[in-house]
């Protein structure tokens, strides 16, 4: 939901690789607290960005042009959607630096071992590599809600989480498109789990990237039907209507919270079979 779910890969093993090899090319100490913020910095910061673009362009070609006379939204008019979309990187672009500002301290400590990442899979055993998640998801997706739900408080609102509104119907480049104080906020549920509980930092890396790519889907508005996960159409009307659908992955939340709106799916999956068709099944979701 924020762009600082892009900063999170920072604590796994391969960003410290990265960290590593910059520090060799530019000649910086490794070990030097001084050198590692300023690496630290810069692989957020590019970093974050090039990630934001590259996935919500690919997100954007496929739905928006490759495949718009099958998927491209009713809800915005064609002629409209260069503007949004250039102001919509703006934003983001724009908010970038400061995200990965506000957002440094928690990659960094990780990266000096203070999280509880781990990299032997033996540590902890399989069994829990696998528990850990479906904790990821239950935990992460508990103080996204309640975080979410707070930023639409009038006074944060309207100074913080205004500017991801300012689109009522979304492109794949509104995914990003925070104030920095927005995106820390829904973006540091993620560091407070690496931090209480170990994961394993391959793991962690392949969480990111599902994070990452659930982020920019769910703003697409291509919706392809779900009750207990919290679909596109949930965004959707997240966005239409400001104080319904908080949740970023299931609908659990909102239906405890009293704000769970059912969604209508947009497109059609070939269907499923078992507990997944049901979930995914036909039209809309009326529970």
């Amino acid at each position: 939901n924020s762009f600082c779910t892009l900063l999170v890969v920072h604590t796994n093993k391969a960003m410290d690789i990265i960290h590593d090899v910059i520090a060799d090319a530019i000649g910086a100490d490794k070990t030097r607290l001084t050198h590692q913020v300023g690496i630290m910095y810069m692989i957020l910061s590019l970093g974050g960005l090039f990630f934001y673009l590259f996935f919500a362009a690919c997100s954007f070609t496929y739905f928006f042009v490759l495949r718009k006379e099958t998927y491209f939204p009713k809800t915005i008019r064609p002629a409209d959607l260069k503007r949004q979309v250039l102001h919509e990187i703006w934003i983001a672009s724009s908010s970038v630096p400061f995200m990965a500002l506000v957002m440094l301290p928690c990659p960094l400590f990780a990266y000096r071992g203070y999280s509880r990442m781990y990299s032997n899979v033996d540590d902890y055993g399989l069994p829990y590599m696998i528990c850990s998640v479906f904790m990821f998801f239950a935990f992460t997706d508990m103080l996204i809600y309640w975080a979410h739900r707070g930023l639409h408080h009038p006074y944060f609102y309207k100074y913080v989480h205004k500017l991801h509104h300012v689109y009522k119907f979304t492109t794949p480049f509104s995914s990003h498109a925070f104030h920095p104080l927005d995106g820390f906020t829904q973006g540091v549920p993620y560091y407070i789990f690496a931090y209480l509980f170990p994961i394993h930092n391959v793991l962690f890396l392949c969480m990111f990237l599902a994070v990452n790519f659930w982020t920019i889907s769910i703003h697409d508005q291509v919706d392809f039907g779900g009750c207990l996960l919290n679909s596109t159409g949930h965004h959707t009307i997240h966005h239409e209507l400001f104080n319904f659908n908080y949740g970023q992955y299931f609908t659990f939340w909102d239906r405890v919270g009293g704000t769970y709106r059912p969604a209508e799916k947009t497109h059609e999956l070939p269907r499923l079979p078992g507990l997944l068709g049901k979930i995914f099944d036909r039209g809309q979701c009326r529970w």
